[in-house]
């Protein structure tokens, strides 16, 4: 029996109260551990990035009212 036969076995034998707790603890660990994760891959990836492209110009491919600082209004 893998771990998670054995934990549903268990469960089985829990109230209905018990189990929409245990389900709303569940989805509360889920949900919290998956926000730290994808918040900690979306600040390697842009770290990443960041580094990839120092010391590169990339004026060129901006419009020509933000080159420079300028502005295109008068």
């Amino acid at each position: 029996m893998t771990k998670l036969e054995a934990i549903l076995e268990q469960a089985k034998g829990l109230s209905r109260f018990e189990l929409e707790d245990l389900l709303r603890e569940l989805s509360a660990y889920a949900l919290d551990n998956r926000a730290d994760d994808e918040a900690d891959v979306g600040k390697r990836g842009l770290n990443a990035w960041t580094e990839s492209t120092k010391g590169e110009d990339w004026s060129a491919y901006y419009p020509d009212s933000l080159r420079n600082g300028g502005c295109s209004h008068p």
